[in-house]
C-alpha cells in the first residue's frame, strides 16, 4: 500500500491519492488495481467529503473525487504501507519519530521523494511487480538521502490551502501532481 498523509484528508492527501491512482491507470493499465493506493488525516476529522476547491482542481486534471470521504490515520494502516507519502516535513518527522525503526527507510515528503528520484529511471528499479517496486522505490530513495545536496527545506513541503482562495488550491494541486509524476516515472514507468 502506498499512503498519502495531511493533517484533515480533505485537500492534500486526497488529491494524492486520486492523482496516483489515475497515473498509474495510465501507466500500467490493470496491473494498477493490485496495489492500494489510500490517504489518511493525522487529525481528522473522519467522514468529511473533500473541500470543494480540491474536488475542481482533481476534475480540471481529468480525475474525478466521487465518492471520497476523510478517515483519520491509523496504526493499522502505517504499518500496512510500503510507501508513505506526507505532504509536510513536520508531518513525516511526526511519523518517523513515532516509529523510528519501521518508518525511517519508507516516509517521505511529496516533493521529497521526487527530488530523491531526480535523474533517476524506471531501470533503476528490479523488474518486479508492482507492490515490490514500490518497496524497491522507497530503498532506493533511502540509499540517496544524504548522497545529494539538498534543496532550500521549505521546497520540500506542499502548503496547506485549507480556508484559503481557489488559488492556494492549485497551486499545491500543481505541486502535488509535479511530485506524483515524478514519483510514477520511476516506480510505474
Amino acid at each position: 500500500m502506498i499512503l498519502h498523509v495531511c493533517t484533515g484528508n480533505q485537500a492534500r492527501s486526497p488529491m494524492a491519492e486520486r492523482l496516483m491512482i489515475a497515473g498509474l491507470r495510465t501507466r500500467r493499465g490493470a496491473e494498477a488495481g493490485e496495489l492500494t493506493v489510500a490517504s489518511a488525516g493525522i487529525r481528522g476529522p473522519a467522514g468529511r467529503p473533500m473541500q470543494q476547491h480540491a474536488a475542481e482542481e482533481l476534475r480540471s486534471r481529468g480525475v474525478s473525487p466521487r465518492g471520497f470521504v476523510s478517515r483519520v490515520l491509523t496504526d493499522l494502516d502505517l504499518g500496512r504501507a510500503r510507501l508513505v507519502l506526507t505532504a509536510t516535513r513536520d508531518q513525516r518527522d511526526a511519523l518517523i519519530s513515532a516509529a523510528p525503526v519501521v518508518m525511517r527507510t519508507k516516509t517521505f515528503t511529496w516533493r521529497e521523494l521526487s527530488w530523491l528520484l531526480a535523474g533517476a529511471g524506471p531501470g533503476d528499479l528490479p523488474d518486479a511487480d508492482l507492490s515490490a517496486r514500490v518497496t524497491a522505490l522507497a530503498e532506493f530513495a533511502q540509499g540517496r538521502r544524504g548522497l545529494r545536496t539538498p534543496p532550500d527545506p521549505s521546497m520540500l513541503d506542499v502548503a496547506d490551502p485549507m480556508g484559503g482562495p481557489r488559488r492556494d488550491y492549485k497551486t499545491a494541486a500543481a505541486d502535488i501532481d509535479a511530485a506524483v509524476d515524478a514519483i510514477l516515472q520511476v516506480m510505474a514507468g
